[in-house]
Order: C-alpha cells, then structure tokens, then sequence
C-alpha cells in the first residue's frame, strides 16, 4: 500500500467492505456527505474521521487526516504506511540503533550549545537520523494490529 492513498476516506470506507450508504449509516453522517468526502471536494470533521477509523481498523487514517486538514502538518509530518507492527517496531529499533551509533558527536555538539560551521555536515546527517527515529516511532503507533 503506498504510503498516503489518493482519497483516504474511500480507502478507509473500502478497508471497511461498506457500501457509501452503510458507511454513511455507521460513521453517522449522511451518504452526501460521504460523497464529498471522497471526491475530494470536502474534508470531514476529526470526530468523523475518528469514528471511520475505528470502524475500518485503518489506524493510520487519523494521522493521514491530519495531513490532508494541514498543508504545515502535511510539511513537517513524516509518511507512515499501513504496515503490521511486528515490521514497523523492528524498523523503529533498526531506526533507534543507527541514531544510537551517533549519539556521541550529538553530545559532543551540544556541549558548547552551538553547532560550528565544521559540524554542520554531521548535524544534517544526525537530523536525518533522528527523523527516520520520528517516522518509526510514529509508524509503530498507527502500525496494524497495533490497536
């Protein structure tokens, strides 16, 4: 599954096996409203989305909400995907491990409460490293099976 679908109430909704008029019945809103939801054209209130993603199972469905509702949360929020969490939890202490291997120089940095012109490099490096940690960590979060 990729990681941000096209429309992701439909996906929710399909996950769900609903019809837009039973999905309409169980999320508790009316079926018009289903239908702008999933052309696009309307984004649904948290509280539906809370109700369709506990109705689906789609875990990360809140979390795609959020960065369909937000262009800065859709710009600062990592991807995550729809993945079993025995997989996302192996990848978050993958992710733990290779930041861990580093953590020296961060400290080394933090010291002087600056980073120098010669740390720059390694900051971006370290930065890339903490937020594949973020993503993972999320990731275990909204992972399937993780509810």
């Amino acid at each position: 599954m990729e990681a941000k679908p096209r429309n992701i109430y439909k996906t929710a909704r399909t996950v769900a096996g609903l019809t837009q008029e039973r999905w309409a019945e169980a999320v508790g809103v009316s079926v018009d409203s289903i239908r702008v939801y999933e052309n696009g054209s309307v984004i649904p209130t948290d509280e539906t989305v809370r109700a369709m993603s506990e109705i689906s199972g789609l875990a990360p469905l809140s979390y795609w909400h959020l960065c369909n509702k937000s262009t800065l949360a859709a710009e600062t929020l990592p991807e995550v995907e729809h993945i079993p969490l025995p997989q996302a939890v192996v990848q978050l202490l993958c992710a733990i491990g290779d930041f861990d291997d580093n953590h020296r120089s961060l400290v080394k940095m933090a010291a002087d409460g600056k980073i120098d012109a010669g740390e720059a490099m390694e900051w971006e490096g370290i930065k890339k490293r903490l937020d594949a940690v973020i993503r993972a960590a999320i990731q275990v979060k909204v992972a399937e099976g993780g509810a």
